[in-house]
């Protein structure tokens, strides 16, 4: 009935601190009681995230954000620089983009929204450091390359996803009898003038545990040893892909090499730890498969990360 569950959503979508996963669940409910795949659609890809050629609405398409590199300068390792986009090369900025689009599931969004600052990476940064790291002198070189946004960013994408909603439901009650569930026609008509989209595009979850953007892989930056391990775990897994026997046993032996010297922990050297991971890293984008690439991206980084931070000897 509509009293229970259509003018429950309105309420509930009013109160800011119901989440939002809740909300589209009951989108999910009401969509296949009223027949509207459009619903389903729309409310199925913000739990997922939308996949790497899904249409996504325009509240998730942002402006590029700002670059930051960590970089080896002979043996001085500087964290942290906000690299200007004058300073890339005309490939790496067509590669990047204008815009991306926050592509991660609304349960993933939710959390971070809460955050000072979230850093990730993606193919087209890692093109880039290979561009840079090319045109750099051999005493220099890019370890980490990424993206940084402020939280209260995800946070305004959050609020047009509520707001989407709060004048759908909103629309779906004028002139509707309170006793009877709107129409199939009426509910589609709703998400394609509120939402903008017809969605029917076959869903696929998105990559890592908080991906930001198309083909991004998240940095968690882990504060811990076994979290990164973690991460090269998964390096591991995508490195059994690997079709060529020579390459796929030089990068085995350098994840190996890496993680012995990691689990030494306090007899572990930073300098052998950056170095280690700046070979891993090489290998992967010598063999250039993107998901290698990226998943060893959050795996170095993570090692680096630790490294910086004073983890090892």
């Amino acid at each position: 009935m509509v009293d229970s569950l259509l003018l429950s959503l309105r309420d509930q979508a009013l109160d800011d601190s119901q989440p939002l996963a809740g909300l589209l669940r009951k989108c999910l409910v009401l969509g296949a009681a009223t027949g509207s795949d459009t619903l389903r659609s729309w409310a199925r890809l913000e739990l997922n995230g939308y996949a790497p050629g899904a249409e996504a609405p325009s509240y998730r398409t942002l402006p590029t954000p700002p670059i930051t590199i960590d970089y080896q300068s002979g043996p001085n390792l500087i964290r942290g620089q906000v690299l200007s986009r004058l300073e890339l090369p005309k490939n790496a900025l067509n590669a990047i983009g204008d815009t991306f689009v926050l592509s991660g599931p609304i349960e993933e969004l939710e959390p971070l929204a809460t955050k000072t600052t979230i850093s990730f990476t993606n193919d087209a940064l890692a093109y880039t450091r290979v561009l840079l790291n090319e045109d750099s002198n051999p005493f220099q070189s890019i370890i980490g390359i990424w993206f940084k946004i402020p939280g209260s960013l995800i946070s305004g994408v959050l609020g047009q996803v509520r707001s989407q909603l709060v004048d759908l439901v909103a629309e779906l009650l004028v002139d509707n009898p309170l006793l009877e569930l709107p129409g199939k026609a009426k509910v589609d008509e709703a998400v394609s003038l509120h939402i903008g989209t017809q969605y029917n595009t076959t869903i696929k979850a998105s990559n890592g545990p908080m991906a930001i953007g198309t083909k991004a892989k998240a940095t968690t930056q882990p504060s811990s040893l076994p979290e990164a391990l973690k991460l090269l775990d998964e390096v591991r897994a995508a490195a059994s892909s690997v079709g060529n026997d020579i390459a796929r046993a030089e990068l085995l032996d350098a994840i190996k090499v890496l993680e012995l010297e990691a689990r030494a922990e306090s007899f572990a050297s930073t300098g052998e730890i950056v170095k280690k991971a700046g070979r891993l890293r090489q290998l992967a984008e010598t063999i250039g498969a993107p998901v290698l690439i990226a998943a060893t991206s959050g795996a170095v980084e993570a090692f680096i990360n630790l490294a910086l931070a004073g983890a090892f000897g």
